[in-house]
């Protein structure tokens, strides 16, 4: 059975390795970090500390110090879309573990209202002599052809149409209102994208 860490056994697990020294950590310096970090409690520290030995996390090496198994696996719970990754494999993002995707995507937002991305753009599709959908990315095109046969999209719709994130939406849609490909629209009271020419 996999040994899934939750959030204060992580903050503990970290405490651990900032007192690790060559011949193991002491439980007095990881209790310090641990309520100066994240607040947590002296029995806190202690029980989590005993449930990663039970799990053989922790072990006790031959000087009689504890120290980390690198050997035994863990798995993290990411804060961000909850599914499992190995305790390796997470960042910290605003004091939560979060899988790569996640950190990913919260850290590539392409601005929407960008006059230099747009200048940009149509200087290298004019230099490529790019028209219409020629130089997109197949999701690029799927898209541009889809809010062109309906004529306006709400992000939403094509969130869900094309199974992308929010913010991968938002990134795709502002790459093709930096192409002057689309551009906002109010409806109603929702904003849709529309063809740049509409």
């Amino acid at each position: 059975m996999a040994l899934v860490l939750d959030k204060e056994e992580i903050w503990v697990l970290e405490c651990i390795k900032e007192a690790h020294i060559d011949k193991g950590f002491h439980i007095r310096d990881v209790i310090k970090k641990a309520k100066n970090g994240y607040g947590l409690s002296r029995s806190t520290v202690y029980e989590i500390v005993g449930y990663l030995e039970f799990h053989g996390l922790i072990k006790t090496n031959k000087a009689g110090n504890r120290e980390i198994d690198e050997s035994i696996a863990y798995f993290v719970t990411c804060l961000g879309c909850g599914k499992e990754i190995p305790g390796n494999e997470y960042f910290k993002e605003n004091g939560k573990q979060v899988c790569e995707d996640c950190y990913l995507e919260g850290h590539q937002k392409i601005k929407f209202a960008d006059p230099v991305a747009v200048r940009s753009k149509k200087l290298f599709r004019k230099q490529h002599g790019f028209e219409g959908a020629e130089g997109l990315t197949e999701l690029q095109k799927e898209i541009y052809d889809f809010i062109l046969e309906e004529g306006g999209v709400t992000p939403e719709k094509i969130s869900k149409l094309f199974k992308l994130t929010p913010q991968e939406t938002r990134n795709q849609l502002a790459i093709l209102r930096h192409c002057e490909l689309l551009k906002w629209r109010k409806m109603g009271e929702e904003m849709y994208m529309v063809p740049f020419d509409s």
